[in-house]
């Protein structure tokens, strides 16, 4: 999608997708949560000495803002994100 604005428009075409209706009952309709902790342990190996990249953050127009700001509290509420205060 170009804008955050599309992206809830794109979701009501999945049906449409043809793996989707050849087996729809991987395909969940919402997701409630994380999954379940896995005995599997992943990490990201960062580079000693490497600068984290730093970008400067860019205006929304109203409408997108909005629409960022309803999908940010949604995945808050399910638990999928949470507030970060990093420096």
């Amino acid at each position: 999608p170009g804008s955050l604005a599309c992206i809830k428009a794109d979701e009501k075409k999945l049906d449409d997708i043809r793996v989707i209706q050849d087996i729809p009952e991987i395909f969940l309709d919402d997701l409630s949560g994380l999954p379940p902790v896995r005995e599997i342990e992943f990490r990201i190996d960062l580079i000693p000495g490497a600068l984290p990249v730093v970008k400067s953050p860019y205006r929304l127009a109203l409408l997108e803002m909005s629409e960022l700001s309803s999908q940010l509290k949604e995945l808050q509420e399910k638990g999928f994100i949470r507030p970060s205060h990093s420096p």
